[in-house]
């Protein structure tokens, strides 16, 4: 099962591990070619994230078998990317001049966040890392919910719950209906906010004196919470447009120069 399927199924549980993930890897693209409806051959693009895909990208990897189990009659050729990249690519896609300084890319999932530190002007990763059990659905528990505790009797959501409040921005008790977008922007400013302390701290300890960057990009569904943006600081805070979908257009474009 894919999606909310699985979360509303008893006995389900996420993959936890890369080996789980590359195994069900084929499974998760036929869904998507069912939903895509998808007619044709086409050019398959997918990530792995960078530290897997980094010891793995060899022969005899895990890299290669994964794009030979994704080929089929209906794909041509297979990319498989550092997942974040993808939105990286898709912001250097968009700008005039291509940045001096690095640039942190964030990808904020449901119950992951990958952070990617990138040279513009050297083309590649300097560090990225996926935090597990990090996302919407913490930001959610730890920095929404006790900003509208008194109006959730519960006081706890299920993952499915977190995520149908948070895209339709309201909670509604029978007649009763409370919006609560301010609430989700402003517990989504404060995640972010703790989010980047965590990300500098990691950088600092594996790159030292490599670790400065000049802007943040913002991307994946988690960023789409961030409607009112994200306020000025020191270093640029770019919320990608159509955020959730930043990695997918990067991922277009990348295997596009294949």
């Amino acid at each position: 099962m894919v999606g909310e399927e699985a979360l509303l199924s008893s006995g389900s549980s996420y993959l936890k591990t890369m080996e789980e993930l590359v195994r069900f890897y084929p499974e998760f693209v036929g869904h998507c070619f069912k939903a895509a409806k998808a007619e044709g051959t086409v050019t398959l693009a997918v990530g792995l994230p960078f530290s897997y895909w980094q010891d793995q990208n060899k022969p005899g990897g895990a890299v290669p078998a994964l794009a030979k189990a994704l080929s089929g009659a209906l794909v041509t050729d297979v990319a498989i990317f550092p997942q974040g990249l993808g939105g990286l690519r898709d912001y250097l896609d968009n700008v005039e001049e291509r940045p001096d300084g690095n640039v942190l890319g964030i990808d904020i999932g449901f119950n992951t966040i990958i952070f990617t530190l990138f040279s513009p002007q050297k083309r590649q990763i300097i560090y990225g890392k996926t935090l597990n059990k990090r996302g919407v659905h913490q930001m959610a528990t730890s920095y929404l919910l006790p900003r509208i505790k008194d109006l959730a009797p519960s006081g706890t959501f299920t993952p499915v719950e977190i995520a149908f409040l948070i895209e339709k921005g309201y909670l509604q008790y029978g007649f009763e209906r409370h919006d609560v977008r301010k609430e989700i922007n402003d517990a989504g400013v404060a995640y972010i906010e703790h989010i980047l302390r965590d990300v500098q701290g990691e950088l600092q300890a594996h790159v030292g004196m490599h670790a400065d960057f000049d802007r943040v990009l913002l991307f994946g569904g988690g960023a789409a919470l961030l409607k009112d943006g994200f306020p000025a600081k020191n270093i640029e805070v770019i919320v990608m447009p159509v955020p959730e979908f930043a990695n997918a257009r990067g991922f277009r474009s990348l295997a596009g120069g294949m």
